[in-house]
Formats: structure tokens, sequence, C-alpha cells
């Protein structure tokens, strides 16, 4: 009986070895892709900093230029790694492609969100909650547009401390402003059309052809007229020979903008000039990944230096 029971100890003990072993590698495992892949995240950001090396600057799809975000992606295997075990991929996108939704304090770029929203297929009511919402939150005063709202209808959510009457400092706090619930179900890719730390304008040799109408007011066939002439000779969107020479004032031109909206369109819009960038590198390994996020401003010596980072 002693020798059955030191049997049975002994395999209990063994066991017990065995499954702590497992779970210590699982763990380790675990942590060493982890590792790897924030590892593949950090070598997409190199790339895309080093300003020797070209990166396809992503605002823009190849075509009609109606969808910002091209994914240049560096696939599984990507330097020394084995194939299928870890990379990393990259998207790097001009901020002035995009609408500064912290400038919308400012009446014309106020009016150009509202078109952007009507664009999108909502409508009048909404959109000018959703406007009016956005400015009492950027705004440094407590007075309550018409539509909007301050801090008294937020405290009747439970949520107390908003608005902040500053700046958003991520897309992810559009999501509590009163009436924005209704522009992510009509748009749920808005997230790409929207910016924090840009300049203040809109780049016409980057934006989308919505983000154009809105702020330009031009006619969907001028639009893409415009969009086609800056494509250069292929005709394609997004390529080596896209035409930089065209220039604001021949931007516009071709928009058909009316002489008594031009001062306003010439305000808010540049062209072939912005020098922010957005770069996102997801590395991934295993199961696990990590998205690194840096906001880049482009010197005059060519290098990008940081004004932002997250990670998750």
């Amino acid at each position: 009986m002693l020798m059955i029971w030191a049997i049975m100890l002994m395999a209990f003990t063994v066991g017990g070895v065995v499954n702590f072993m497992q779970r210590s590698l699982k763990e380790s495992g675990n942590a060493a892709n982890q590792f790897r892949a924030r590892y593949m995240a950090e070598c997409g950001i190199g790339i895309a900093m080093n300003p020797t090396v070209y990166v396809l600057d992503a605002a823009r799809t190849p075509g009609d230029g109606t969808t910002p975000g091209v994914l240049t992606t560096y696939n599984r295997g990507a330097g020394e790694v084995a194939p299928g075990d870890s990379g990393f991929s990259l998207n790097k996108v001009r901020e002035g492609s995009r609408f500064p939704v912290n400038f919308v304090t400012d009446g014309n770029a106020r009016e150009a969100l509202y078109n952007l929203f009507i664009l999108w297929g909502i409508n009048i009511n909404d959109a000018t909650t959703a406007v009016d919402s956005l400015v009492d939150w950027v705004d440094q005063n407590d007075e309550v547009r018409s539509q909007g709202a301050e801090a008294d209808y937020y405290k009747t959510l439970g949520i107390y401390n908003f608005p902040r009457n500053q700046g958003f400092t991520s897309l992810e706090e559009m999501l509590l402003v009163r009436g924005f619930d209704v522009v992510a179900r009509a748009k749920p890719d808005w997230r790409n059309y929207f910016n924090l730390y840009g300049e203040g304008t809109i780049d016409l040799f980057w934006a989308s052809k919505d983000v154009i109408m809105a702020v330009t007011g031009a006619t969907e066939s001028d639009t893409l007229r415009m969009i086609t002439a800056r494509a250069g000779n292929d005709g394609i969107d997004g390529t080596d020979d896209d035409n930089r020479s065209l220039g604001q004032a021949g931007a516009i031109s071709l928009l058909g903008i009316p002489s008594d909206r031009r001062a306003a369109v010439t305000s808010m819009t540049t062209y072939a000039r912005d020098t922010v960038f957005r770069i996102v590198s997801k590395g991934y390994a295993g199961l696990h990944s990590v998205t690194i996020t840096v906001i880049a401003k482009l010197q005059e010596d060519g290098s990008l230096t940081y004004q932002a980072r997250t990670e998750e």
C-alpha cells in the first residue's frame, strides 16, 4: 500500500511539474510574441520616419480619390523573420487630407463640416446638432448654441467635467459629443476623415473627394475634374507623376469656385504643402499585435520630428 501511495504521490508531483512547465512555456511564448509584435511595429515606424525611404502617402486611393487611406503592407516574414511568424503593416497619411476638427470654431470650417455631414446622408437637423455640439465642445465659453450642448446637457446623462472647452485630444472623444453618434452610424469609417494635429487647412493635393466638396462647395463633376488633373499623365491618383505644379489657384479654378467664395476657400486650403504626417504601424507576431501611431512634422531639412505618439 505504501508503494502504491508513493507511486500516486510521484505521479501527482510529476503531473503538477509538467502542468507548471506547460503554463510557463505558454506565458513565455506569449511574452515573446508580444515583444516581437512591438519590435515589428517599431520597425515600421523606423522605416516611415527615415526621410530617405519612400512610403506611399495614403491620403488617397489610386483611382477616383473617394476613399482616404491606402494600406502599404510589409507582409509576414519581413526582414529576417520566418514567413508566417510576424511582420508589420504601414499606413502613412498627410493630416492635411483630413478635416481639422479642433478648428471647427471658425465659421468657414463650421460650414464645411456641416456640408460634409450632409454629403454623408445625414439630415439637416441631425447635422446641425452634431456641428453645434462639436463647436460647443471645442470653444472656450459656456454659451450653448441653438442645437449644441454644454455642461448642463452632459450632466443629465451622468457625464461630468465635459465639455472641456478645448480641443479634442483623441478622435474617440468625439463619440461623447451630443449627436455625433448619428454621424458615426452613418459613416462607420469617420475616423479617416478627421485630424487633431493638422495645421487648420485642407490640402487639395491630398484630400479625398468628399472633403474637397465639403470645404469648397464644388460640384461632384468639378471635383472629379480637379482630381483627374492632379493625377498627372497616367490618370491615376496617388502615383509619382501626380501634378504638384497645378497649385492652389489652378485647383480652385478647376473646381469652378465662384469669385465671391474664392477668398474663403483660399483661406481654408493649400496645395501640396502639408507638412504633418500620421504614421500608423501595426506589428504582429502569432496572435499578438501592437499598433503604434506617430504624428510627425516634416522639417526644412527633410527630417521628420515627433509631435505625438500613442501605442495600443
